[in-house]
């Protein structure tokens, strides 16, 4: 099929509008990254770029941007997020990442700011990896265990493991936090060697506000990973009682959580033998992260 040169600000424009129309804020940058999907580049393209394309492309183009009309995320669409230094394959099954989650990164390496140590690292809740991940891509070599209670999310890890080809002591575990004995039964699988770090982010959004929240989480991000309880604190119930167990002496655990939870988590562990050490503000300037370690 014949190709013309022609301006991406050309291809973009006319879609850029209906998308603003809509209130899409990031609408150039959405229609640049759903064409250079189509055009299989690398890079996004500019604006003002002058491309090769065909006429099916530019309707295939089109397309795309009708999904993203309906108020699906260009993650969704594209199956993919930008976390930290890497960009990880996303599937219905594993929560989109989102920038403030890099603050559990940015305080995990305040804390253990010698990266050429062989860290022995869990990454709870998994979902696409991104935290182990991106720990391993900070700690090279080190010693890593996702856990998750979907299958499908444990397949997405071990892709975005592959596509980074990042190097390491990995385990991929499917396990359920909620069962009395998962500390137990995760230990038994790692030979009963303790942990130096363990983050996670589990589902702290009540459940009552779900239906409050943006289109593009509550249509597309999985209810599993969103749905915290009638408080939004069902998942640190189940988790920090029994984290203690999990953790080296000298270890550490970093826990994000839901705006204005940080009192009711600090809390919960420090009835289980955890000290709150720190908190951490995200991009927001809300307090998103709380470091523990063992009292």
């Amino acid at each position: 099929m014949s190709k013309t040169e022609i301006e991406v600000f050309s291809i973009i424009r006319p879609e850029v509008e209906k998308l603003k129309k809509l209130g899409f804020k990031t609408a150039s940058l959405d229609c640049r990254l759903l064409l250079t999907q189509i055009l299989g580049k690398a890079n996004p393209v500019y604006t003002h770029e002058r491309v090769n394309i065909s006429e099916n492309q530019i309707i295939k183009f089109q397309t795309l941007v009708k999904k993203r009309q309906s108020g699906k995320p260009v993650s969704r669409i594209l199956n993919k997020r930008n976390f930290w230094k890497s960009e990880f394959i996303i599937n219905e099954e594993t929560l989109d990442p989102r920038p403030d989650s890099e603050i559990l990164i940015e305080a995990v390496l305040e804390h253990f700011s010698n990266n050429k140590g062989l860290l022995k690292i869990l990454d709870l809740g998994s979902g696409s990896g991104c935290l182990g991940l991106s720990l391993l891509e900070e700690y090279k070599g080190s010693l890593v265990s996702f856990v998750d209670v979907s299958k499908k999310s444990l397949k997405i890890v071990k892709k975005n493991t592959l596509k980074l080809n990042l190097k390491g002591q990995l385990k991929y575990i499917n396990l359920d936090w909620h069962a009395d004995d998962w500390d137990k039964k995760l230990l038994n699988l790692e030979k009963n060697k303790k942990f130096d770090i363990i983050v996670t982010n589990p589902p702290y959004i009540p459940s009552i506000d779900i239906k409050l929240l943006q289109t593009e989480v509550r249509d597309y991000d999985p209810t599993l990973a969103l749905d915290g309880g009638n408080d939004g604190l069902d998942a640190y119930r189940s988790i920090i009682p029994r984290i203690k167990n999990l953790l080296k002496t000298n270890g550490k655990i970093f826990v994000e959580f839901g705006k204005g939870q940080e009192i009711f988590v600090s809390e919960i562990g420090f009835q289980h033998g955890l000290l709150p050490i720190e908190y951490k503000k995200d991009l927001s300037n809300i307090i998103r992260v709380i470091i523990f370690s063992i009292k």
